[in-house]
């Protein structure tokens, strides 16, 4: 019972939209408003600034950090059943129960789970990555690609538990997908213009 709980709690709290929340309440705006359409902190960054982004930023964040890490840190749970606590927050920011079931691609929640799962380790590996990118890739679609799975291979390489890998896997799989949502949407919108 303990854990089917804890996949509601971390669900619930990666679907809070803090951008669209803050934004309405503090600016009269609502990042989905800019090209993308996404509730996140870039957008967040985009509508208003600094002022509505690093709060968003680090709520996003701590979203998923928080019910990962605790869960994790608890020592109650299975290796598995902590992979599909660790997904929820992600899961919960692509699809929000407060937006219809619509959402982000979660690259930020993905730092969240990360830390709480390894501390510095992956983070450090996802932020070097997502880095080296912005330098190497000029394609915002593929940048966001790369850092699960870079961190895929990293997990791999330093033999972490198969559940970990396999998360890295239904992370990149989500992104993935809103990835392609957002590319169909946009040619049909290009098509009908």
């Amino acid at each position: 019972m303990m854990f089917y709980l804890w996949l509601v709690i971390a669900y619930i709290s990666g679907a809070a939209p803090w951008s669209v929340w803050l934004g309405k309440l503090f600016y009269h705006i609502d990042p989905r408003r800019q090209p993308d359409g996404n509730p996140g902190a870039a957008n967040a960054f985009r509508s208003a600034g600094w002022k509505l982004g690093i709060p968003v930023l680090l709520l996003d964040f701590f979203k998923a950090f928080i019910p990962v890490f605790l869960a994790f840190r608890s020592g109650n749970f299975t290796g598995w059943q902590l992979f599909w606590i660790a997904f929820m927050p992600t899961v919960g920011h692509c699809f929000s129960i407060f937006l219809g079931f619509r959402g982000g691609r979660a690259i930020t929640a993905l730092f969240g789970v990360w830390t709480g799962l390894t501390l510095y380790l992956a983070p450090l590996v996802m932020g070097a990555t997502a880095v080296l990118s912005l330098f190497i890739i000029k394609n915002d679609e593929l940048r966001a690609m790369t850092i699960p799975i870079i961190l895929i291979l990293f997990l791999a390489i330093i033999h972490e538990p198969l559940w970990m890998i396999a998360l890295g896997i239904a992370q990149m799989i989500v992104l993935a997908g809103k990835i392609a949502l957002y590319l169909y949407q946009k040619q049909r919108v290009e098509k009908a213009a």
